[in-house]
């Protein structure tokens, strides 16, 4: 039998300041990277501390910043972050960063650091007695279960058919992922401006592609618009069977609209 032992404990750092006359005995040695997880709101808890390892009283400080940078020092979207003294708790703080400002960036190592206003000038605070004031931050992946999302497809590739005729295509559209429950349907959304001609899709079964992948593929679902149309296109719920790739295809056929366009193509 396999056994996981979790714990639950506060993602604490300890921090100093006022290091004048900082004694060799209270050195602090080791400073643990802050880690940051995708997917979930993140609390950091901070142990504020003068020189003697005794905890401040925070109304002493103003104005407590979470600075985090990149590893260039380019600070985060909403960097800097308040800090929010917790009053019953004599030196200990907290700040909350919110799931969605991590959402768009990839595991990563960042940098932080803590400032505070006292006796009406800029301090640092310090992760070591060394006048240590930046610290580690290890961005890691979701550690939350996540959801399939959208994917947009805006970019075309013109080929010419065997009229003669230029049709153009999506890159190929995977119909399933890595996923523990497998994907059943798909849907389309194909977003267009005053667009005349025909849009259609198409599903191959070969599991690589290559240039006869769709050789005779055929409509899986079509639609021919004979008037300019800027509402989007959708074709909803088709069931992937066992196909394994997808693709959008268009013809523009009318010299009398030649400004209408597809724009994309989103898969859900």
């Amino acid at each position: 039998m396999q056994k996981i032992s979790s714990y639950l404990y506060p993602n604490r750092i300890e921090l100093l300041i006022d290091l004048a006359g900082f004694t060799v005995e209270f050195t602090s040695v080791y400073q643990r990277n802050v880690k940051l997880y995708n997917g979930i709101d993140n609390t950091i808890e901070f142990d504020i501390k003068n020189a003697d390892q005794k905890r401040i009283d925070l109304t002493t400080l103003s104005n407590l910043k979470l600075n985090i940078m990149d590893a260039s020092g380019n600070a985060l979207p909403n960097s800097p972050y308040n800090i929010t003294p917790i009053l019953e708790k004599k030196g200990i703080s907290y700040v909350t960063i919110p799931q969605n400002d991590l959402a768009d960036l990839s595991p990563q190592f960042l940098k932080y650091s803590v400032s505070a206003t006292k006796d009406d000038r800029d301090v640092m605070l310090y992760a070591d007695s060394r006048f240590g004031a930046v610290g580690t931050v290890e961005l890691i992946g979701n550690a939350m279960p996540t959801s399939r999302t959208s994917k947009l497809y805006n970019t075309f590739t013109g080929e010419i058919d065997f009229m003669g005729n230029v049709v153009y295509h999506t890159s190929a559209i995977p119909a399933t992922f890595y996923e523990s429950i497998p994907t059943t349907q798909l849907s389309f959304e194909i977003a267009i401006t005053g667009f005349i001609g025909k849009i259609w899709l198409e599903g191959t079964t070969s599991s690589t592609i290559s240039v006869n992948s769709y050789l005779h593929a055929l409509p899986l679902a079509s639609q021919t618009i004979l008037l300019p149309r800027s509402e989007p296109v959708v074709f909803n719920n088709i069931d992937i069977a066992y196909f394994k790739y997808f693709r959008i295809l268009y013809q523009g056929n009318s010299p009398i609209n030649p400004t209408g366009k597809v724009d994309s193509v989103t898969v859900s």
